[in-house]
């Protein structure tokens, strides 16, 4: 299953560059349980700049099908290519659903 999109960062976010993008696709359906990771993919030299709008593109193949049906997409975009989020990182505020073949836009926003 191959998951798509665009990664959105809203024009008055501060510009970066050289910064790293993760990508997670998760089985989101069990609202009491931890969601399992299905997929990830992490975009090298994300770049931004203040004052327009920027979309990063990505595609995600995940390595099994989800057990519920539910497929969520959350982001990170690292400042300093770690994976741990740490100030100034950007994150999606919410899991976005998303089925194959649809194209979904994930905002991200400074934590």
């Amino acid at each position: 299953m191959q998951i798509s999109g665009e990664i959105v960062v809203a024009a008055e976010s501060a510009s970066f560059e050289a910064a790293t993008a993760f990508v997670y696709i998760e089985d989101t359906g069990r609202a009491d349980a931890v969601a399992q990771r299905l997929g990830r993919v992490s975009l090298a030299d994300a770049a931004h700049r203040q004052g327009a709008e920027s979309r990063i593109p990505f595609a995600v193949e995940t390595t099994e099908p989800p057990d519920t049906g539910t497929v969520g997409v959350r982001v990170h975009i690292s400042l300093n290519g770690v994976e741990d989020v740490t100030s100034r990182d950007l994150v999606s505020a919410a899991y976005i659903q998303a089925t194959e073949g649809e194209s979904v836009e994930v905002a991200v926003s400074p934590v």
